[in-house]
């Protein structure tokens, strides 16, 4: 028995972002609060958001209060300044720290207290409406009922989770929007979608849905994410990417995701290190590890890969699928890990005792020791 949870209507090709009126006025809206980054400040896709919500008589206020990893203490001034404003509709804009803050905001709106009183706990009511605008192809954010966000007093992330009362109402997808991201920006969030979707075909947990939805997922990173890398303005790959990750947050969101989360979540907090990139540097030695434990699936991610299985075993397509993976992360250029200042080889039995607390390693296809956890690290690091 599974359940899939999915309530979000999806809005994907060039020029979506010109429904975000309509699809305002059709909730309702009176007065919005959109919330971006400071760096959309006065910029020209701000500036036709609001120009559009004027003109069909949506008051708008914007809220530029989100740092790269968003914090309670933003959220929660948030929501203050939306209930003092009589805000009824959320607007988020950016990538996946944007859009985890508006839906923290709009969640604090009508379920009152700080983002710590709803830390893994259901919401007692649905959040505000919500729209979401992602900039980035990469965490998915737009469509998954989470919302990661520090917590600055117990100096953690907690995340708010609730499959009823936290989805976004309507997720917008316009390519147009993607376009002017720098390659780094276009990689490292390329290579969490790819994650997301692997992890999520290969846990425990997978289902049928999230399994059709996450090969697809696969299949359509490793058609476009070079090309939208290689050819920023190419408009069929960004869009095709943005739905990838659409696909792949769906398919988490309703499976799970696994060891290279666990550890990358870790390594993130033990060097503040971007998520894609750590990602990206920790899929290939754990597929490796893992495939053993599911010889088929793993194989089914080669094929998504590009392998070719004719006239192979199951487990010579899956160990082809590493190489396959390989060959396609080496062409982004990742930096070395070990080459980061703050890395010390010594830290290693302590990331690996803290990624074996975290739940999500228990949902990997194979089972982790703290000596596994610390070998895969040597690898992502080449020592």
């Amino acid at each position: 028995m599974f359940s899939f949870d999915h309530q979000t209507r999806i809005i994907s090709g060039v020029g979506a972002i010109d429904e975000v009126a309509e699809q305002a006025k059709g909730l309702g809206s009176k007065v919005a609060m959109l919330v971006c980054t400071p760096f959309f400040n006065e910029s020209e896709t701000v500036d036709k958001i609001i120009t559009k919500l004027k003109d069909n008589q949506i008051d708008v206020i914007q809220f530029s209060k989100v740092q790269p990893n968003p914090r309670d203490y933003d959220c929660e001034e948030g929501a203050k300044l939306a209930i003092d404003n009589q805000v009824d509709l959320i607007i988020g804009l950016g990538g996946g720290s944007a859009l985890d803050e508006a839906k923290a905001i709009a969640a604090l709106i009508t379920n009152g207290g700080k983002c710590s009183d709803w830390d893994a706990r259901d919401l007692e009511q649905p959040m505000l409406a919500n729209i979401c605008i992602p900039t980035t192809a990469g965490t998915g954010a737009e469509v998954t009922f989470c919302a990661v966000i520090d917590d600055t007093k117990r100096h953690f992330k907690m995340a708010m989770f609730d499959p009823i009362n936290l989805i976004p109402t309507v997720a917008i997808l316009d390519p147009n929007l993607t376009v002017t991201l720098p390659k780094s920006t276009t990689a490292g969030p390329g290579m969490d979608v790819l994650t997301h979707a692997i992890e999520a075909y290969t846990v425990k947990s997978h289902n049928p849905i999230s399994d059709t939805l996450a090969l697809e997922a696969i299949r359509l990173v490793k058609a476009n994410l070079p090309v939208a890398f290689n050819d920023p303005e190419n408009i069929q790959a960004r869009e095709n990417m943005l739905n990838a990750s659409a696909m792949a947050g769906m398919a988490f969101i309703n499976a799970n995701v696994g060891a290279v989360h666990a550890l990358s979540e870790t390594l993130g907090a033990k060097y503040d290190l971007p998520h894609g990139l750590t990602n990206a540097l920790l899929l290939e030695p754990i597929v490796e590890y893992s495939m053993d434990a599911d010889w088929q699936r793993y194989a089914n991610v080669g094929e998504a890969m590009g392998v070719n299985a004719d006239g192979k075993s199951v487990d010579e397509v899956a160990r082809e699928g590493v190489i396959a993976l390989h060959e396609f992360i080496e062409q982004f250029a990742f930096p070395d890990l070990a080459s980061f200042e703050k890395f010390d080889a010594s830290d290693f039995a302590d990331i690996a005792t803290t990624a074996m607390q975290n739940d999500l390693t228990a949902d990997n296809a194979k089972p982790l020791t703290e000596d596994a956890y610390v070998q895969i690290l040597k690898k992502a690091f080449n020592l």
